[in-house]
């Protein structure tokens, strides 16, 4: 089966510094963490390591090691650091015709710098990924896939989606989409226009929060909804193995998000699967009448990029194999835990036998499952 992966392609920077400090503040019953650096002052860094990222390329390189035909679209520039991205693929089989080389803007690059407690602070520089216009999409492509896989469109190309996925659904192409904080900081309405279009919609809390305390601003019936509810509050950084985000609303920063109910609505939208990922608590995956959820597994984090577009591929390779959401949600947590252990978004996605190997052996008493009334 062919895959078209779309989205961002990004040159990562890794710099390695042991020496960053932070500061804790807590606001409004919930808590922000800051990297500290001296100001004035000539850092020194241990080592610098160039490896390829974006959602374009991370889930691409996911897919192929599935055992998929994987075509990926982006945007890179004519620098070496598109270069970089193109041989990345290249080296992994994955088809690379389709990408557009633009000498107007750079590459996108992220410049990431660890934290004492192994967190990553990430310095991003969209370049040419916010650039891409209508002439520039593979539409002859969309049409010889068997499934669109779109990742983050940032900034104007944000507005493309809706016309994509548009086109796809005309053409019977079924459309999974990741979308991403710089989709959603573009404007929430392109996002509710595709949802009639998409199958599967995945997002992590903090983004589909933004997307339904958006619809509330615009929108009574949303309104409606939440004042209904009792709120509770919730401590987002502590870890959290009980599946919270679905006993009742949560209170973040004045607002209050209700799990059941963003996936009752949005599932009325169009999706017939909607994801939330919630980092160190777990993952949800709701269908018309049920919701299942899965802890994160216990490791040792290394590094956290790529671990979203490593599960959300995982998941959609597995629904497209055959196996129930709730299996393709077992085997997301696989493969984003391996990639959570080893440096860079592409070197711990594994292939279908480690993940069959891996599933075999996970504890499956811990999939709950719950009716979405």
């Amino acid at each position: 089966m062919k895959i078209l992966t779309m989205g961002g392609a990004t040159q990562d920077i890794y710099l390695d510094y042991a020496g960053a400090d932070y500061m804790t503040i807590t606001k409004k019953n919930a808590s922000q963490t800051f990297m500290l650096f001296e100001t004035g002052e000539k850092i020194g860094i241990d080592e610098l390591l160039y490896l390829t990222g974006g959602g374009a390329t991370n889930s691409a390189a996911s897919f192929k090691l599935r055992g998929f035909d994987v075509s990926c679209f982006c945007q890179v520039g004519t620098d070496d650091a598109g270069q970089a991205v193109i041989h990345d693929l290249e080296n992994r089989n994955i088809k690379t015709n389709l990408i557009k080389q633009t000498p107007e803007h750079a590459t996108g690059s992220s410049f990431i710098i660890k934290s004492l407690q192994h967190e990553r602070t990430i310095f991003v520089h969209r370049g040419a990924n916010s650039f891409l216009k209508h002439e520039d999409i593979p539409f002859d492509a969309i049409k010889e896939c068997d499934q669109l896989y779109l990742t983050s469109l940032s900034d104007d190309s944000a507005a493309l989606l809706p016309k994509i996925v548009r086109f796809a659904h005309e053409h019977n192409k079924p459309i999974a989409i990741n979308p991403g904080s710089s989709q959603l900081s573009q404007g929430v309405q392109t996002l509710r226009e595709s949802l009639p279009f998409i199958e599967t919609l995945i997002m992590n809390a903090n983004e589909a929060r933004m997307f339904m305390l958006s619809l509330v601003e615009t929108d009574q019936t949303y309104k409606k909804i939440l004042e209904a509810q009792t709120p509770i509050i919730c401590p987002p950084t502590t870890r959290n193995e009980e599946p919270y985000l679905i006993t009742s609303p949560i209170v973040y920063d004045g607002g209050c998000f209700s799990a059941k109910k963003f996936f009752k609505e949005i599932l009325g939208m169009g999706p017939r699967i909607v994801v939330i990922t919630n980092g160190a608590n777990g993952v949800y995956v709701a269908t018309k009448n049920d919701v299942y959820f899965h802890p994160s597994i216990k490791i040792k984090v290394i590094d956290p990029v790529g671990a979203g577009d490593a599960f959300g591929s995982c998941f959609v390779a597995s629904l497209m194999k055959g196996f129930e959401p709730y299996d393709a949600l077992r085997h997301g947590i696989l493969n984003s835990a391996s990639v959570l252990t080893k440096l860079g978004a592409k070197n711990g996605i594994l292939n279908d036998a480690e993940l069959e190997k891996q599933a075999a052996i996970l504890n499956h008493t811990l999939l709950q499952h719950y009716t979405l009334t």
